[in-house]
């Protein structure tokens, strides 16, 4: 049986170029972002490919005189920010966030800096490899815990030794860049952009949880789109899915296309290439379906009860804020390190979101353990003391 040779349009696009002899060009309005001169026939006897997750505001270019005809499904929505339709930032957050949206985008940052040591970092043209491989080994360790707690299997981590193995050069080339917001000169949010030509396209990206509360995802993208105007990016493509956070940031959707490119001289390959067509049009037909009936949040919670029972034997211990305390308070030879004893990890978070509400700075921050009582610990800041229990 025939079966399309299915190329990712994106993966091709950067780093597979010679799977690209079905196109001899892609360009975006006038600008050429691909062109390959010499056409490449490696498996041209192959006869049938699907090429997937094609978007609609990119146009492909069929070699002239080509044995191979195309034809297309429309499949997902994909999310566009158009840079280049506004002169500077503050624009664009006027163009698509309210006044008080815009006051929240602001505080936010200003209490992360206000409460931390925070640089921000752009890797784009060099970087060296020994902080390449330490972020992507803090990337994945973030990757792991975002998933955990959204209760999910992580779906991106099957592709992430394929990334590391090639993002590298692609920095070295200026088509790809690693964004890094540190903490005291720890990676706490990371994201990987590839770029083509004036085009950006967000490929990664994750957070450490224990910072949600300082809304460190947005600040994360407003620091990305805020560096593509900086650098005249064209567009910055912030994919599919996700819909719920992305909508907030996009200016406008496109359409993701299945090109489906076959021997017009093959009648098999013709008659394959029709069922396959056919077969992914009913398929996003009933997503979308399934979707508009609203069927995918119940789809949703059936995989977070079965990833619960595949990790109910997981430990998680919590802190309980105590309001009142009589406890006897000699505790200063009882310091615990959070940060480094991997047993007491778990307070970090309740710390960083006391940080948010006092204003107090992360190094002003110092945790005891209360001589008196078992399991019971004070948080202490410059101005302010919290008591709390340890529940198992």
């Amino acid at each position: 049986m025939l079966k399309p040779n299915r190329i990712v349009f994106l993966k091709a696009l950067f780093y597979a170029s010679d799977f690209f002899y079905v196109f001899d060009k892609v360009t975006y309005k006038t600008k050429v972002v691909y062109s390959e001169k010499t056409i490449k026939n490696t498996n041209a006897d192959q006869g049938l490919y699907l090429i997937q997750d094609v978007p609609n505001y990119l146009k492909t270019h069929t070699p002239e005189k080509s044995k191979f005809k195309k034809t297309e499904v429309q499949t997902l929505q994909g999310f566009l920010v158009e840079t280049n339709k506004f002169d500077t930032l503050e624009a664009y957050l006027k163009h698509n966030f309210g006044a008080k949206s815009r006051s929240n985008l602001r505080r936010y940052q200003n209490r992360l800096e206000k409460c931390f040591t925070i640089d921000y970092t752009c890797y784009y043209g060099s970087i060296p490899k020994e902080e390449y491989n330490k972020l992507f080994i803090a990337l994945k360790e973030l990757l792991i815990r975002r998933f955990e707690e959204k209760k999910e299997s992580n779906y991106e981590l099957q592709h992430f030794d394929e990334y590391h193995d090639l993002i590298y050069n692609l920095i070295l080339k200026k088509e790809a860049s690693l964004f890094v917001i540190y903490h005291n000169k720890k990676p706490i949010s990371i994201r990987i952009n590839m770029f083509k030509a004036n085009l950006g396209f967000y490929i990664m990206s994750c957070y450490d949880i224990d910072y949600s509360k300082f809304h460190l995802g947005a600040i994360d993208m407003l620091k990305n789109i805020e560096w593509c105007f900086k650098n005249d990016i064209a567009t910055y493509d912030l994919l599919k899915g996700y819909e719920y956070y992305k909508k907030d940031w996009m200016t406008t959707t496109y359409s993701y296309y299945n090109h489906i490119i076959y021997d017009a001289n093959s009648s098999k390959a013709t008659l394959v290439a029709f069922f396959t067509k056919l077969r992914i049009s009913y398929r996003y037909k009933l997503y979308y379906i399934l979707k508009r009936i609203n069927l995918h949040h119940p789809y949703k919670k059936i995989k977070q009860f079965l990833y619960n029972l595949s990790n109910k034997n997981k430990n998680h211990k919590e802190l309980k804020q105590l309001t009142v305390s009589d406890l006897n308070l000699n505790k200063k030879e009882n310091r615990i390190d959070f940060e480094n004893n991997t047993n007491y990890h778990f307070i970090k978070k309740y710390v960083i979101d006391l940080l948010f509400i006092s204003k107090e700075h992360y190094n002003d921050i110092k945790v005891y353990r209360i001589l008196a009582e078992e399991n019971y610990i004070v948080i202490e800041g410059k101005n302010k003391e919290w008591f709390f229990k340890i529940l198992n």
